[in-house]
């Protein structure tokens, strides 16, 4: 990023879901064109981000925002199109798109900086197993996250088939509805949905900016701060880069399961 010189043009992609963050792809890129306008050269760069999905963020109440944060910095976002090939040497990444119309047409564009984020997959073991879905996930129930042929196995984070962020903010609401279903079992008495896809993806729009997007199953958005979810702070930059990391390694991984709670009541459904 610090290489970026005027007349620069950075290449960042989203590959297809699933994978761990849908916001991780596109944090990058703000970042880098905040440190762009603090240099003074984000207007002689060209930022293009290539999204697999037909939009920018799959809840759409934090979609509306993000498009006008793209469009703030002059980021060219470019809808369905999925990387195939990256030329090194040439420095060209290609593209295939996905639309309907142009399904398989290929471009192939230059770069100076090229930032991909992957596709992902559960590990070869899980995908062998019997366990999974034609998909290659643990098939399980999505609010107990029980297995859905195996009553004794439960799954949860990256491995499970729950339609969400296989996110930490995930794992720490699915381990203890995996925990208080295993003492179900053990104690005879019947299983319990608890986990409503709860997931939360700190947003970092620019150095000290976040938006702090929580949301459950179906992109209902459950804020669990008193502030406007759709809105930048720098409270939820501070959550991300120190209240989150003290809360990983000093809370959940010691076995603590009290959280404040998420507000599935929130009404604000435009931005």
């Amino acid at each position: 990023m610090s290489r970026l010189k005027s007349g620069s043009r950075a290449v960042f992609t989203q590959p297809p879901l699933p994978f761990k963050c849908p916001g991780a792809p596109q944090k990058i890129v703000y970042l880098t064109a905040d440190h762009l306008q603090h240099r003074g050269i984000l207007k002689d760069c060209s930022l293009n981000y290539y999204v697999h999905a037909p939009v920018i963020f799959g809840v759409p109440f934090f979609a509306r925002e993000l498009v006008k944060i793209a469009a703030r910095y002059g980021i060219e976002v470019h809808y369905q199109h999925n990387l195939v090939a990256v030329d090194g040497s040439l420095k060209t990444a290609t593209f295939e798109k996905v639309t309907e119309q142009n399904k398989g047409e290929r471009i192939t564009v230059p770069f100076d900086m090229l930032h991909v984020s992957p596709p992902q997959s559960p590990p070869d073991e899980i995908k062998s197993s019997p366990l999974v879905n034609a998909a290659g996930w643990v098939e399980v129930n999505q609010n107990s996250m029980q297995h859905v042929r195996y009553p004794n196995i439960f799954s949860l984070g990256d491995v499970s088939s729950t339609p969400n962020s296989k996110t930490a903010a995930a794992v720490r609401k699915q381990a203890p509805v995996v925990v208080d279903n295993i003492l179900h079992m053990m104690g005879k008495t019947a299983v319990a949905g608890g986990y409503d896809g709860y997931a939360s993806c700190p947003l970092t729009t620019a150095f000290g900016k976040t938006i702090l997007a929580e949301f459950i199953y179906g992109g209902k958005v459950t804020p669990t701060l008193p502030l406007n979810p759709a809105k930048e702070h720098w409270v939820g930059w501070w959550i991300k880069v120190t209240g989150l990391p003290l809360m990983y390694w000093n809370y959940m991984l010691k076995g603590h399961v009290w959280f404040p709670k998420h507000n599935t009541s929130f009404k604000g459904d435009v931005v």
